[in-house]
């Protein structure tokens, strides 16, 4: 199918690189199988050049490898290092990022976390688990160009891609996956309560599905109750 591309503020190597990022994201593409510029250059109707270089960055970022002979192939999420490397290093760049961020803070960013839960919501609605992914991104993406990291983002998506399988499998695990947008509506809450050291626990503790998440879910399903007596 030929997917017809948006014409820019962004380049058609980002475009292409944002398409092709969100259906690794969503496991469209298994394991070890191969990424060819040519047949992805007809695909999007492009010329193979912005194409190598999105694929060039998707494989900085982990989710594709170089292999001799074959190419760019999709790589392996590797589960296993989630908890002992690939969240302590996440947690350690996003905590840094909100201690920046916490100085900078003002309506406007407030309005954007909060359109971009408004999508989270409207996914969870329709229970579009890729796009309820691809919106969790973008929230902990943000936190980083508020704080003016921008240079970091390619670090961040890398441990981010790294951990895809591991965001997947949670979220799937979900009864209703309107609770996403729930509980990041309530870090956000605690983003701009004014207190940092509440603000810096929270994220970490949402991070490291600590207690946040559980907290934040007992008061969905309160909520969810209360709704359900009413209705």
């Amino acid at each position: 199918m030929t997917v017809t591309l948006e014409t820019p503020l962004r380049t058609i190597a980002d475009q292409v690189c944002d398409l092709l990022r969100s259906e690794l994201l969503a496991g469209n593409h298994f394991s070890g199988s191969a990424m060819r510029e040519e047949e992805l250059a007809a695909r999007f109707g492009v010329s193979r050049h912005p194409v190598r270089k999105a694929l060039q960055k998707l494989a900085l970022e982990g989710l594709l490898n170089a292999k001799p002979n074959r190419g760019m192939v999709v790589a392996t999420a590797l589960t296993e290092h989630v908890q002992g490397l690939l969240t302590p290093l996440r947690c350690q760049l996003e905590l840094y990022a909100l201690t920046h961020a916490a100085e900078k803070l003002n309506e406007d960013h407030r309005h954007s976390w909060q359109a971009i839960i408004r999508r989270m919501e409207r996914a969870g609605e329709d229970q579009n688990a890729q796009e309820v992914l691809d919106q969790d991104m973008a929230f902990h993406q943000q936190l980083l160009i508020v704080a003016g990291l921008e240079d970091m983002l390619p670090v961040w998506q890398g441990i981010y891609s790294r951990m895809r399988d591991y965001h997947r499998v949670g979220n799937s695990k979900l009864a209703d996956l309107r609770f996403v947008a729930f509980a990041h509506r309530l870090l956000l809450n605690s983003l701009f309560s004014g207190r940092l050291s509440k603000a810096r626990a929270d994220w970490e503790s949402h991070l490291t599905n600590g207690d946040f998440n559980k907290r934040a879910l007992a008061s969905w399903q309160r909520q969810r109750r209360l709704a359900e007596k009413k209705g």
